[in-house]
């Protein structure tokens, strides 16, 4: 009897056992394929708490390069972040062009902090995420910092979106302030 050759595949229940979604799948796949030593990738992810503990994958602060609508923008990494706890209306909708443009106005090319929930990314692989920036005497600062997501709502740009059946959002009280 031959010596058994060990599998060099990635084990779609090792991944979902260490709690990464489905959308990464094809992405670690890939980067198996191109050479990533996937063994000692996962076991790296392990160590750090698992892959939401991930800088690379959540960083803590990103400079804004390109906002793609009302609600949604890409970050230096190339990651796309979309923001939690409120919907701006599509770019072709009524008022989607003039909620991209006031977003635009607000973090485009700014370096923002991002703060994430319980949920952290969607099925669309984009990351989840509460905005802030640094301010000094702009609408809603408190303590040097503010809240995009809250500006945008209390603005009229956006309004708070939470989905039934799920866990609570850490900031929906916040949220729901500035719809009032």
């Amino acid at each position: 009897m031959g010596k058994k050759k060990k599998s060099k595949r990635l084990p779609r229940a090792l991944l979902a056992a260490l709690g990464i979604p489905t959308v990464f799948f094809p992405g670690l796949f890939l980067a198996s394929i191109l050479g990533w030593n996937w063994q000692e990738g996962l076991v790296a992810l392990k160590r750090i708490g698992g892959y939401k503990q991930s800088q690379e994958i959540f960083p803590a602060e990103a400079k804004v390069i390109e906002v793609k609508d009302g609600d949604t923008f890409v970050i230096d990494s190339g990651l796309t972040v979309r923001m939690l706890g409120i919907d701006a209306p599509d770019k072709r909708a009524p008022g989607g062009g003039e909620a991209k443009e006031y977003l635009e106005d607000l973090i485009d090319g700014e370096t923002i902090s991002l703060e994430y929930d319980y949920y952290q990314d969607d099925k669309y692989g984009r990351i989840l995420a509460y905005v802030w920036e640094d301010c000094s005497t702009s609408l809603g600062c408190k303590e040097g910092r503010r809240m995009i997501n809250w500006v945008l709502v209390k603005k009229d740009f956006a309004k708070v979106e939470f989905y039934g059946g799920r866990r609570g959002l850490k900031h929906k009280d916040l949220l729901l302030e500035a719809q009032n």
